[in-house]
């Protein structure tokens, strides 16, 4: 049966690996040689696969890329998807499904040109949050939890604060 995947690293031509965020089994690599189509495939696309569980590998029986945000550079913040990437590449176990991630990443693919500033710093938040890695502190847990998009100075601060906090946690699962 086909689900949605988010492709979070085509490591080749360096390394004959490709690391996706599937919707049932979570983050799982895939290790195939140039010929396979999944050596084709672009960092932060949506595919629909189907993969089956080999023992501790897995293996792809069929891709169909269907969203490529790279294809409009002017329409889309890349620095942004790139963030999204690796946040997941980096903080987001193996192997393990994550159904409130997954499904907040693809919400955000779904209006991906209306994240712009202090919205995409909520969303990085929000998606930090989702993963267990976010700051004690009440204030900024109720903004990104409401989803005030109120935009001041102090609240800009605070964002940046808690983006900070986020990136430089010390978990890392890759």
């Amino acid at each position: 049966m086909a689900h949605h995947a988010i492709v979070l690293k085509n490591y080749f031509p360096k390394k004959n690996k490709v690391t996706i965020f599937h919707q049932t089994f979570g983050k799982i690599n895939f290790f195939i040689d140039e010929k396979h189509d999944a050596a084709k495939l672009c960092n932060g696309a949506l595919i629909f696969c189907e993969v089956i569980k080999k023992r501790s590998t897995y293996q792809f029986l069929a891709i169909d890329p269907y969203f490529v945000p790279f294809q409009d550079d002017d329409l889309y913040d890349l620095y942004f998807i790139h963030d999204i990437l690796k946040i997941c590449l980096q903080f987001m176990p193996d192997q393990l499904a994550m159904n409130e991630v997954f499904y907040l990443v693809m919400s955000m693919y779904e209006q991906l040109a209306l994240f712009h500033g202090c919205k995409q710093h909520m969303f990085l938040l929000k998606l930090f949050l989702c993963l267990g890695i976010f700051p004690e502190n009440k204030t900024l847990y109720q903004q990104v939890m409401q989803g005030s998009h109120v935009h001041s100075d102090e609240n800009e601060a605070l964002l940046q604060q808690g983006l900070r906090y986020c990136w430089n946690s010390d978990v890392n699962y890759s």
